[in-house]
């Protein structure tokens, strides 16, 4: 069933910076011999977020409930737009729809397909993480993280870790691990306040396909029920 940290942790999934491509950029900057810094790593990562347009992949998405010892797997298909424009989609086994999260760039919307039920946020009025501005375009890592490498991270396995400068009830920090060659996300983890994990890993990814904005409309199915139907977005 719906709950408000379903919505949160749908938007903090929103921190991942969708300017992961197959091959750099033209004028993006090449990795050195030597390992970059985790400063210029961010940079990086940041070039190639400023050049994508629209972003489409496969996800695994895992996660770890800390006091429970226990974790859930969900799959599924995640398309991101500029500006603010994003789609998940969650597949059962078997390929049956389990849920929706969309969003048009203005209200953001859950659907369940068992419960048949409907949550709608407006985007402008909800409490987002800094994170958000930067899938919009506005905003900066190095300005809203300290980053860091993670002692795991290798010269082949870059991973980073990003604490919000300013503190947020959303989440305690994040990770990103790269692809050492072209400084793509290809996996992130949300660690909230408890100490839970949130992971993203990312397959098959596509970039700059002209996404029809039509995909990112949602529409409440017949028979389905609104739980905030007061809430109006403009």
């Amino acid at each position: 069933m719906f709950t408000r940290m379903t919505l949160i942790v749908a938007l903090s999934l929103l921190a991942m910076p969708a300017g992961a491509q197959d091959k750099p950029a033209p004028d993006a900057e090449q990795p050195n011999a030597a390992t970059p810094t985790a400063q210029d790593a961010a940079k990086r990562i940041q070039q190639f977020y400023a050049q994508t347009k629209d972003y489409q992949a496969k996800f695994t998405q895992t996660y770890h409930d800390l006091a429970a010892g226990s974790k859930k797997v969900n799959h599924g298909t995640v398309y991101f737009k500029k500006p603010g424009k994003m789609r998940w989609d969650y597949m059962k086994t078997g390929g049956t729809p389990d849920k929706l999260y969309v969003s048009d760039g203005s209200s953001f919307w859950v659907y369940e397909y068992d419960f048949k039920q409907v949550f709608k946020q407006c985007l402008k009025d909800s409490q987002l993480p800094t994170s958000l501005s930067f899938l919009m375009g506005e905003g900066d890592l190095l300005k809203e993280f300290d980053i860091e490498h993670t002692k795991a991270s290798t010269a082949a396995k870059p991973q980073l870790k990003l604490t919000p400068k300013e503190p947020t009830p959303n989440y305690k920090e994040l990770r990103f691990t790269l692809d050492p060659q072209t400084y793509q996300v290809i996996r992130t983890e949300i660690y909230d306040p408890y100490g839970n994990k949130n992971e993203i890993e990312f397959q098959k990814v596509q970039v700059n396909k002209n996404l029809p904005d039509k995909g990112f409309d949602f529409k409440v199915p017949k028979g389905a029920r609104v739980l905030n139907p007061q809430q109006k977005c403009g």
